[in-house]
């Protein structure tokens, strides 16, 4: 059976999947987020629509992102046309969260690029995640 792997992108940092998970196909993986999501979701459904589980393959390489938003059980009961904008406002926080999180790390990346020609310590790796520089 094929590895999966979910990491978790909340709106601060991306929590990655070490472990991973075997699953038949891309049909459960599917499943398998969307359970992971609501268990996530219990009791704090506001503060996590705008989260994702970033399902990836045995090589990383992204899959697909499950908005929380579009699998909340509190919102079933709003119309349709609400809850779309519902989900598409959680999803632009999403993409922003996204953009600020790029925006951090080239940052980072640069500083220790400047560092590095000065000859001054610098940062390799940020929560495990080793920096290009």
């Amino acid at each position: 059976m094929p590895m999966y792997y979910f990491n978790l992108k909340d709106i601060q940092d991306i929590h990655t999947d070490t472990d991973g998970v075997e699953l038949r196909d891309d049909a459960h993986a599917m499943e398998y987020a969307r359970q992971v999501a609501r268990e996530l979701m219990q009791s704090r459904q506001i503060k996590t629509r705008s989260w994702r589980l970033q399902a990836c393959d045995a090589s990383h390489k992204t899959l697909f992102e499950l908005l929380f938003a579009t699998v909340d059980p509190t919102m079933h009961h709003l119309p349709p046309e609400l809850r779309s904008t519902v989900e598409t406002v959680n999803a632009r926080t999403a993409n922003l969260s996204d953009a600020i999180y790029d925006v951090r790390r080239s940052l980072h990346q640069l500083r220790g690029t400047l560092a590095k020609s000065e000859g001054a310590p610098y940062l390799a790796a940020i929560n495990g995640c080793r920096l290009d520089l």
